[in-house]
């Protein structure tokens, strides 16, 4: 069927080598080095200003590097042009032509090849076919929804059987339901295709939602590469712990035994806890919302705070608490193990040691 017609036999393997990029005296991308798997799927994830766009127009050819190496398939493909990549590309605001059908879009890359009409027409039936718009390939750009006007850009960047797919931002014009479908669609069509993608976004949950591994950038430098949960659960430094979820920074003191808060109250991590070397001294204790549980504030092991805020959604209730020391923690519990509470009490919040991470750094204030 329309799948078969599309399917890349295996994805590219992507290597980059101390990729460099300065716009004049800027220097937007530094030092980047990334292996990609055949058929593995990266999201480049940071702030604005990151320079993970910059790297995925460098991967496509419509930037050169300052230095550095682009491998694919072991192809040096440094300064070749973008048009001998056999790169798909999807960007942010789809980029079809409103004067094109459905069908004339898609098949324009094949035009461009110079493959037969006939032929063009059947790829692109069977590429609308892989992105579920069947039926679609007469109507015109205006007369389609946001969803499937990104659909049809997507069947025009794999029409061609490309065996890397980059894509920018594809979706952040798109409003949140239809965000959430789209990911989902874009991760089945992932596996369906066997294609390596390349994924550039600034919104983590979707970054978390989608990719094999995720790459954080943080002013052109790579702070870390893992699989989501990895990333999730042992985030490399402050800004990656910072950047990926809710967190909560707490800074404390490390004597080589336990953790001193400056409101008197102690906390003894399990050794995995440490981020890099235990080294004694100021340090920050970060620890996820959801692992905090609400206690008695004289319980044994436990934060004594003073309650600020109750957020019941349902299923879930965020407690926002204050330390003495001024700094603002928050728990996510489940609102049926959440004990009637009146704001102002004092509190207790434990964390069982093995969710406590430490840094050998403050968190900037």
């Amino acid at each position: 069927m329309g799948e078969e017609a599309v399917r890349p036999v295996v994805g590219a393997r992507i290597s980059v080598r101390g990729l460099d990029k300065a716009f004049g005296t800027l220097k937007a991308v530094d030092d980047v080095s990334i292996d990609i798997a055949p058929g593995e799927f990266l999201a480049l994830l940071g702030p604005s200003g990151s320079g993970k766009s910059t790297v995925l127009m460098m991967l496509a050819g419509f930037e050169v590097p300052t230095a550095g190496q682009i491998l694919i398939d072991g192809q040096d493909c440094t300064r070749l042009l973008p048009q001998k990549r056999n790169i798909g590309m999807v960007f942010q605001h789809y980029s079809l032509f409103p004067h094109l059908s459905v069908f004339d879009n898609v098949a324009f890359p094949l035009k461009m090849r110079g493959i037969g009409r006939v032929e063009r027409r059947r790829q692109a039936a069977a590429a609308l076919e892989v992105v579920r718009l069947q039926g679609y390939g007469d109507r015109m750009p205006a007369q389609l929804s946001g969803g499937q006007r990104q659909r049809v850009a997507l069947a025009r960047a794999i029409v061609y059987k490309p065996r890397l797919l980059l894509m920018d931002e594809p979706l952040s014009a798109l409003d949140k339901n239809l965000r959430e479908e789209m990911q989902l669609e874009i991760k089945r069509l992932h596996s369906d295709l066997g294609i390596t993608v390349v994924f550039v976004t600034h919104d983590q949950g979707e970054a978390l939602t989608m990719a094999d591994r995720i790459a954080i950038l943080r002013g052109g430098r790579i702070q870390q590469i893992s699989p989501a949960r990895e990333l999730y659960e042992r985030p490399a430094n402050l800004f990656a712990a910072g950047f990926i979820g809710e967190m909560n920074m707490i800074p404390v003191v490390w004597d080589g035994a336990k953790l001193a808060l400056g409101q008197g109250d102690t906390m003894v991590p399990s050794a995995s806890s440490f981020v890099g070397a235990p080294g004694q001294g100021p340090a920050t204790l970060a620890i996820r919302p959801e692992r905090l549980s609400v206690t008695a504030p004289e319980a044994p092991g436990a934060l004594s705070a003073r309650l600020e805020e109750v957020v019941y959604a349902g299923a879930g209730t965020l407690v926002i608490a204050r330390l003495d020391d001024g700094t603002e923690i928050r728990a996510r519990v489940a609102s049926a193990a959440l004990p009637s509470l009146s704001k102002g009490e004092r509190i207790g919040l434990l964390c069982p040691p093995e969710a406590m991470l430490v840094y050998g750094e403050r968190a900037a204030a």
